[in-house]
């Protein structure tokens, strides 16, 4: 599999997206009891404020912003390939 931006942005997004989980899952785990402490202050802080804007950006970067772009490059591909066949 040939590696490009959006793969790229995928494994960013996803990695970034399972320590977001694991991070909200502890605290779930510290309100049902089965850990005794939260992050702290200087963790949520990071999280907050630098972390989520990350996992926010690498999501919006991996989708296609411009769908015309992909069809016009499909376009290019199909007349280049009209143009081998005549």
């Amino acid at each position: 599999m040939s590696r490009n931006w959006n793969h790229t942005w995928r494994y960013i997004h996803l990695t970034l997206g399972i320590v977001l989980v694991i991070y909200h899952a502890r605290i779930a785990w510290y309100h049902n009891g089965f850990v005794d402490s939260v992050w702290s202050a200087g963790v949520d802080k990071f999280i907050s404020t630098i972390f989520i804007f990350f996992v926010m950006w690498s999501g919006l970067a991996k989708w296609p912003i411009y769908p015309w772009y992909k069809k016009r490059q499909n376009r290019k591909k199909r007349e280049a390939k009209a143009e081998v066949a005549n």
